[in-house]
């Protein structure tokens, strides 16, 4: 029995954003939050959802880089 409910779990790995570049590019795009992280986890799938995936990452690590 035990070994039902192992198999029965959910194995898709959520993923954390960074929560003020996330706000940032609500700003900048006018949409929302949760549209742009289902943009960036391929949830959503529109042109400009590319550019956000771009800018998360150029601005996620220019906050890591200031943190260093």
């Amino acid at each position: 029995m035990d070994a039902m409910k192992a198999m029965n779990k959910s194995t898709k790995k959520t993923n954390s954003y960074n929560t003020a570049v996330l706000t940032r590019l609500s700003e900048i795009y006018g949409f929302s939050k949760v549209y742009i992280r289902q943009c960036l986890d391929g949830t959503r799938t529109a042109e400009v959802s590319d550019r956000l995936k771009k800018d998360y990452k150029r601005m996620d690590n220019a906050v890591k880089e200031a943190l260093k």
